[in-house]
């Protein structure tokens, strides 16, 4: 199973650099992604930025959010059943490298997510939190 935080999952929906090399990761393995609240809330909200900026239409926005919707419907993803405990438990443990590493909260939020879940590939595009789901004993996929 894979893991991907938002910054991947958005290049599900987007033509952003390294897009074509999730949708490769993605398309390699058959297990459906687990996707939890936090990464649709994100995913959601980053695609509305997108059209606030100027990058994409309303019409884009609302046919990506979409597509997403269906692909829950198939069953492309899954909401995982997390652990309010030992999630939290597994945020507080992480957070203590917050000092060295600088990490933001949604980002410890996700590896700590994915810790729960024990995926085969944690994948992000943000260096701070790949260090810390690298120091977390997590796999971590060598992207930009």
């Amino acid at each position: 199973m894979i893991y991907l935080d938002t910054s991947a999952l958005v290049k599900l929906y987007l033509l952003e650099a390294d897009s074509a090399v999730v949708q490769e990761l993605v398309s390699s393995q058959h297990d459906p992604l687990p996707v939890w609240e936090l990464q649709e809330m994100e995913l959601t909200n980053a695609l509305r930025l997108k059209v606030f900026w100027g990058e994409i239409s309303q019409a884009d926005s609302t046919r990506q959010l979409s597509l997403f919707e269906q692909r829950k419907e198939k069953g492309h993803y899954y909401f995982p059943d997390l652990d309010r405990v030992a999630f939290l438990t597994t945020f507080q443990r992480l957070s203590a490298h917050t000092p060295e590493l600088g990490c933001r909260t949604l980002d410890i939020m996700h590896v700590a997510c994915a810790v729960l879940l024990a995926p085969d590939l944690f994948v992000s595009f943000d260096a701070r939190q790949k260090q810390l789901a690298a120091r977390a004993g997590l796999t971590v996929h060598a992207l930009a």
